[in-house]
């Protein structure tokens, strides 16, 4: 991913012979052979058949593989990274960082069985040697490009989907969480970021307009979300993360939720659902944001109120703003302005008050 949590990675095919720094940091090892024969020794014995073939290799937070079992089938095989605080509890909301895992693969089976376009979970989470693995059907398709407005209306139309159909599992909101480090703006800047190449510590000097961008529209959130009902959905929703065909939605991947309101995960998603790596677009624009909620409105069959409206705007401008804090983490080596800095910068507020 070229932006956390909203950014599409190729993936490697089978020819390397070195690992990519995520499964290093992941598995531990710099060598492709020797991942590739403990997958197969981990297919084996949870699948019932060694990898084959090896499809692809890619992901920018887990280490995922594509692969083909010698009985046929097409499987998807994560290695999942460590979490952020120690013995496996999550540093914010001290849930498990295995509960998390394994309540996104109970909400796969829930919405599978309901016949929504997501892999079937097939094992896991399970422990090996310390890392935790899960493995699921694979999908394929093709990605689509999120600034087509088709596509934009089937992606709102799914997320407003899923969200309906996970609502029948309540249980799922406490082991799911407050999601992964870019959903986290209960604290105010900045959480402890998912990826420990970046350090969110301290704001280099010139850039404390973006910490006070992001202590608004945390508060904006915070004030619009109280009393509302916490609802639990996917909190990487992008085109990235799809795979369209024939104009119809047939897959949905990286599945890790988050638990808030639904004008939240609508604005997150409001905010990066267009970045996909056909269209090579980033997040959103103003505009292209209230044109995602205002399709989700349409799906949904009911519109948001006021305050949820200014909620879900505020939930858009946070990501901005986490993404442009992470590229003030990244250096680029030139002194140029990343995209994401520029349009908080420049469009910050327009975030912060959207209309439609």
């Amino acid at each position: 991913m070229t932006s956390p949590g909203c950014a599409s990675d190729p993936g490697l095919d089978d020819v390397s012979d070195r690992t990519t720094e995520t499964e290093r940091a992941v598995h531990g090892t710099e060598s492709v052979a020797e991942l590739r024969a403990f997958l197969s020794a981990y297919a084996s014995e949870q699948l019932g058949s060694p990898i084959r073939k090896v499809r692809f290799r890619a992901g920018r937070i887990d280490a995922v593989w594509g692969v083909e079992l010698d009985d046929g089938r097409a499987v998807v095989i994560k290695g999942h990274r460590a979490p952020t605080g120690a013995d496996g509890i999550d540093s914010t909301d001290g849930i498990p960082a295995v509960d998390a895992i394994a309540a996104a693969r109970d909400a796969q089976r829930v919405l599978s069985a309901a016949g929504f376009p997501c892999p079937e979970p097939l094992s896991g989470p399970d422990d090996r040697n310390g890392r935790v693995l899960t493995a699921e059907t694979l999908i394929a398709g093709t990605v689509p490009d999120g600034r087509d407005p088709a596509v934009r209306r089937l992606l709102a139309a799914g997320l407003a989907g899923h969200i309906d159909l996970l609502r029948a599992r309540p249980d799922l909101l406490r082991r799911a969480g407050a999601g992964p480090s870019w959903c986290r703006y209960q604290a105010g800047p900045w959480p402890v970021p998912h990826d420990s190449i970046v350090n969110f510590d301290v704001t280099p000097a010139g850039y404390d307009w973006l910490d006070g961008y992001a202590r608004r529209a945390s508060g904006q959130i915070l004030t619009g979300r109280a009393g509302a009902e916490v609802v639990v959905g996917h909190a990487d929703w992008y085109a990235g993360n799809t795979a369209v065909q024939e104009g119809v939605l047939v897959g949905t991947f990286d599945w890790e939720l988050v638990a808030d309101t639904e004008a939240v995960i609508a604005g997150f998603a409001a905010a990066c659902y267009a970045a996909s790596s056909t269209s090579g677009g980033g997040l959103s624009s103003p505009v292209e944001a209230a044109l995602f909620l205002q399709d989700y409105e349409a799906a949904r069959g009911a519109g948001l109120n006021a305050r949820e409206r200014r909620t879900a705007s505020a939930a858009t401008a946070w990501i901005v703003a986490f993404n442009a804090r992470w590229e003030v983490a990244m250096p680029n080596g030139t002194s140029e302005e990343g995209p994401n800095l520029s349009l908080a910068r420049e469009q910050g507020q327009d975030y912060l008050d959207l209309a439609w």
